[in-house]
């Protein structure tokens, strides 16, 4: 899907990228901070922590990172609106309709996931 992204455009999708990439991380980090607090309990040593911190490096943080700084943000800041990572309020009418395909696409895997788990077809978002 080719699109002839004005500079503000370019801007926005820039910026909505490092606002789903940093709400992602964070949901992401409440993993790491979990191991933490085992950890502060003792019911894991620091061996066991070290391990979950290069699992959560090597894992969701790069995972992250690739799909927010890749060249095609497009499809990553789609997919984050169809998820509800972004709220479509934050973008603009005309960023939307050039998303659109990218957005449903999301949305179509929410529903999707939904009915093999069985969480029905409403094919919303998961809420934070």
């Amino acid at each position: 899907m080719r699109h002839d992204w004005t500079k503000a455009q370019r801007r926005l999708l820039h910026e909505l990228a490092g606002k789903a990439h940093e709400r992602e991380l964070a949901r992401e980090l409440g993993t790491l901070e979990t191991d933490f607090g085992r950890w502060r309990r003792g019911e894991i040593d620091a061996n066991g922590l070290a391990d979950q911190i290069h699992r959560f490096h090597n894992g969701p943080a790069r995972r992250l990172y690739v799909v927010y700084t890749d060249t095609h943000r497009e499809m990553a800041v789609g997919a984050a609106i169809g998820r509800g990572i972004i709220a479509e309020e934050e973008a603009t009418p005309e960023l939307l309709e050039a998303l659109k395909g990218f957005i449903e696409l999301a949305r179509d895997g929410f529903a999707a996931a939904d009915d093999e788990s069985g969480g029905g077809t409403s094919g919303s978002a998961p809420s934070d």
